[in-house]
Order: structure tokens, then C-alpha cells, then sequence
């Protein structure tokens, strides 16, 4: 068994592309150095960019990270995605970005559960809400903390 890594496809990052046209999303699929795929998605159509690539075979979220860019007056939110029987497509990150003042977005537990975890882990160290969550609450750090403070908020 060797670990040698398969390069990704023009043709499999187009599919990408492709695939979220269907929603009306228009990105470009970039593909880093270490053959993970990145793509940017408006927050407004993120739920239904996961929803149909997890129809197309992207069927294990792996975690959604975060970060704070006061500068920019936003927070970019990334959704790791891992396919499941899909040879030589590559993980896929999907960023988005939210305004930094009023940090909402909807959740994706409906889509998939183990979401659950990720978004209160993302509520609890950034401070963003996941609209429709049905148990957004701290997760990491102790529930005496005051409610406004997330540590990896900047500023």
C-alpha cells in the first residue's frame, strides 16, 4: 500500500462546478497543494450547495471551521466535505462568509446531524448562530463564561 495521492481531475473539479450551477451558485473550484478543492458559495445558497453535493456523493461533513476577519467586516465559515465512494475526487472545503455584526447562518443539522456538534462548537468559540438549531448552546468552554464572550473573535 503506497500514499501516493491521486491529483484531482479538471474534470472532477468542473463536475463540482457543474453541480452547484444546478443551484445557481457560480464558483470556480480551485485545488490547493495538498489536492483538497476549495470553492466560495454566497451564505444565502450554502444549505443548498451542502444539500446537493452530499446528493452527489460528498456524504461525510467532517467538521465546519471558522474564522473572525474584523478588517473585512465578516467571519468565513468552512464546510469540509469528504467523499464517500466517489475514486479520485478530492475533500472539498466550501467557504462563505457572513457579516461579522449580525453573525447568523442557517444550520445544516437537517442535512446532516452530525452538524449538531460542529455548529456549537463554531457558536461557542466564534460566537455564530445557527438558525433552526435545535440545541445551540456552549460546548467547549465552561457555561459561566459570559454569554458575548467567544474566544476566537478578534478585536
Amino acid at each position: 500500500m503506497g500514499s501516493e495521492q491521486k491529483q484531482v481531475s479538471s474534470s472532477q473539479a468542473q463536475s463540482i462546478v457543474e453541480w452547484l450551477k444546478e443551484i445557481g451558485v457560480e464558483t470556480e473550484v480551485k485545488v490547493d497543494k495538498y489536492n483538497v478543492a476549495w470553492a466560495e458559495v454566497p451564505m444565502e445558497k450554502i444549505k443548498d450547495s451542502i444539500r446537493i453535493l452530499k446528493e452527489k456523493g460528498y456524504r461525510h461533513l467532517t467538521t465546519i471551521s471558522g474564522v473572525d476577519l474584523p478588517d473585512e467586516g465578516v467571519m468565513e465559515l468552512i464546510y469540509h466535505l469528504a467523499p464517500v465512494k466517489m475514486d479520485g475526487y478530492p475533500l472539498l472545503c466550501l467557504k462563505t462568509r457572513i457579516p461579522r455584526d449580525k453573525p447568523e447562518i442557517e444550520t445544516i443539522t437537517d442535512i446532516f446531524t452530525v452538524a449538531i456538534v460542529y455548529e456549537r462548537e463554531v457558536y461557542d468559540l466564534l460566537g455564530v448562530k445557527f438558525i433552526g438549531h435545535k440545541g445551540l448552546s456552549r460546548i467547549l468552554l465552561p457555561r459561566d463564561v459570559p454569554e458575548d464572550y467567544h474566544p476566537l473573535r478578534k478585536k
